[in-house]
């Protein structure tokens, strides 16, 4: 499966958790509801028809946030992570996220662009994969 060809249907999706250890980033995310009639190859839906899954990035060669260089360790900055956009090349990724915080906690909405170069970016698509799974283990392979 090509996730390139269906970035867009990231759009409106979430970040479900991201773990940053050393020069690998795995991000867990789905996209927004998906027709099954714009699906062209035989990717798996959940069932509440999303592609869910997690986003292998591996050898990270840069990070930029805002268009700044970033050395820090890439996380979740609030609770809720909406994905605005999503740009997928063979060694780039681009994310645009809508961060969010919600009652009862004090309300927050924050904007950021994650861009990360690495040697090897794929996707493992896992339809089954839990809302829950935000436990650091889960991602770790």
């Amino acid at each position: 499966m090509n996730l390139k060809n269906y970035a867009t249907f990231f759009h409106d999706g979430s970040i479900i958790a991201i773990n940053h250890l050393r020069d690998e980033i795995i991000i867990l995310m789905e996209s927004a509801e998906v027709d099954e009639e714009d699906i062209k190859d035989a990717i798996v839906l959940s069932k509440d028809d999303r592609i869910r899954g997690i986003l292998h990035i591996k050898g990270i060669k840069n990070v930029k946030e805002d268009g700044r260089s970033y050395n820090g360790t890439v996380t979740m900055k609030h609770e809720d992570a909406e994905i605005f956009h999503f740009e997928m090349a063979q060694n780039k990724i681009e994310l645009q996220i809508k961060w969010g915080a919600y009652p009862p906690k004090p309300r927050i909405e924050d904007f950021s662009t994650i861009e990360i170069e690495a040697e090897k970016i794929w996707w493992e698509n896992i339809p089954d994969l839990p809302n829950n799974c935000c436990n650091e283990d889960k991602t770790k392979k």
